[in-house]
């Protein structure tokens, strides 16, 4: 039985949450190739995290996506504080600006996670016809230590499965989601 050669990319993304797709969006736009492969089925339909700091605001901002994202985005502008109001109830006690004056000029916003994400997807494919490998679960992920300072070199080494086939990839670096760092019992050191 032949085996497929591996796959050989720059940068392998494990995993297409935010940081993925964030760290995917700038690998487009500066023209390095990498791949994305994902555990899910397809792109996230429901956010699990819809808060969007200021200082991201700004990072959508360096890859020109910051007019949209603030135009569909409820923008926080100021908090407000609740205490007991001594007859079983609840009564505003005070209100403070969201954002300390003068930290950036970039509100906090809230939209949902999975329309965040989608912006950088369209982002990625705009810049580089870069898109999401989805349905791969990454297996094992080994580094030749040997050979990690030889800049021609591919030394990361993953291997994934999709469809009940594995499937290897090599590249220079890779970077993995916190959930995906203990593969097959052993802890991954993917520096």
């Amino acid at each position: 039985m032949a085996v497929d050669a591996p796959i050989r990319t720059s940068v392998i993304i494990c995993g297409s949450g935010s940081a993925g797709l964030c760290a995917a969006t700038w690998l487009a736009r500066c023209g390095i190739d990498c791949k994305v492969l994902e555990k899910r089925s397809g792109p996230m339909r429901v956010g699990q995290a819809d808060g969007v700091q200021c200082r991201t605001v700004e990072v959508f901002e360096s890859f020109g996506l910051s007019e949209e994202m603030l135009r569909e985005a409820y923008h926080v502008i100021e908090v407000a504080f609740w205490n007991a109001d001594g007859m079983g109830g609840v009564k505003r006690t005070r209100t403070a600006a969201d954002t300390e004056l003068g930290l950036t000029h970039m509100p906090h916003v809230i939209l949902n996670q999975a329309r965040l994400n989608g912006l950088l997807l369209e982002a990625m494919e705009r810049f580089a016809a870069l898109k999401v490998d989805y349905g791969y679960e990454t297996k094992d992920i080994q580094v030749d230590t040997d050979h990690a300072e030889d800049p021609e070199a591919y030394p990361v080494r993953v291997v994934a499965e999709r469809d009940g086939k594995e499937e290897v990839f090599e590249a220079k670096y890779v970077l993995v989601s916190l959930t995906l760092v203990e593969c097959q019992g052993h802890v991954v050191d993917a520096r």
